[in-house]
């Protein structure tokens, strides 16, 4: 093992202080470093502090919350390129977050909690329950159900914004972004990640036997049942709370686990803490790119996000890496 592979995590923390600061400093106008301490009393201040510092600490909660539920999605599925936005997770939040706008329910932060959990949940269901068949979870079921699924749900969130003439105020849920967010919904973002990061560090050991087929697990004596409904819980729960904050960004949990994996082949457990920083750092990344690139102008994040996995899955597949397990 190579020096850089054995302090990747130290190497993953130094950059994501930097990306952090970048992200703050950086957008339509640049800010010097020494502004940081300058308060919210002069105009700069407050941009910094009201606006760029909670749209910063959203982007690397968001990314480390969408890495972590893609490893755990990929673990339980045996499949590499199971991800929450390809199988139709983040379109279920997505989607129930819209329905209740339209409905006349207030954006409030236990509103949006709730709505999001409920469509994650209900869209995680109904491909899991396409995917299994007597053998346990079918990896090409799932694939193809949740693609599918997701797309389906992707198309009525996108209808109903637009014969409601709401396609503008949903612009962040629908396409994802971080301009609107604030410190009440990083006390959310924070709450969930803690959550998450118990949850995974609690059962660590059981999710790495998880990734073994199913045969080897029950020789084990592992009881897969009460994993997989711990998994799920933290998939959902990590999914819906990005979503309620970024809103539909994809292909991190497809990119972030199999980079990780690539830069340094191991199991769950030893790729559980990397996956989570690189996760932050490749978020706050893309909104600098996002607010950055072009002046005056917003990128949206799932195109960049989706650039990003769609280069990655096409590597995979050119490089000869088994893309689907049968």
């Amino acid at each position: 093992m190579r020096w850089w592979q054995r302090h990747l995590a130290a190497i993953l923390v130094g950059l994501l202080v930097i990306v952090m600061v970048a992200n703050v400093l950086g957008g339509s106008r640049w800010y010097l470093l020494s502004e940081l301490w300058s308060g919210t009393q002069t105009l700069s201040g407050k941009v910094i502090w009201d606006m760029r510092v909670p749209r910063m600490l959203a982007s690397v909660m968001v990314g480390a919350l969408l890495a972590v539920s893609g490893l755990l999605l990929q673990t339980l599925s045996h499949n590499p390129i199971a991800d929450p936005s390809i199988l139709g997770i983040n379109a279920g939040a997505n989607l129930a977050l819209i329905v209740g706008g339209v409905a006349g329910l207030s954006s409030s932060i236990f509103n949006t909690v709730w709505l999001s959990i409920t469509g994650a949940f209900i869209a995680f269901v109904v491909v899991m329950g396409l995917a299994l068949s007597r053998q346990g979870v079918a990896p090409l079921r799932l694939i193809l159900g949740g693609t599918v699924f997701s797309g389906f749900i992707s198309c009525i969130s996108y209808a109903i914004s637009v014969m409601t003439n709401t396609t503008e105020q949903y612009r962040n849920l629908l396409v994802g972004g971080f301009s609107s967010s604030t410190y009440g919904q990083d006390k959310l973002l924070a709450i969930v990640l803690v959550i998450v990061v118990f949850g995974v560090w609690r059962f660590q050991s059981g999710f790495t036997l998880l990734a073994m087929d199913q045969q080897t697990t029950r020789g084990l004596g592992v009881s897969t049942g009460l994993l997989w409904q711990v998994a799920a819980g933290l998939i959902v729960l990590a999914t819906a709370a990005a979503v309620a904050v970024g809103g539909n960004i994809g292909f991190v949990g497809l990119g972030i686990p199999q980079l990780m994996s690539a830069i340094r082949p191991g199991s769950f457990k030893q790729n559980f803490g990397v996956t989570l920083l690189a996760g932050g750092v490749f978020m706050t990344t893309a909104d600098l790119i996002a607010k950055a690139a072009v002046p005056s102008v917003e990128l949206p994040m799932a195109a960049l996000s989706a650039l990003f996995g769609g280069c990655l899955l096409f590597v995979m597949v050119v490089f000869g890496r088994q893309v689907v397990k049968v």
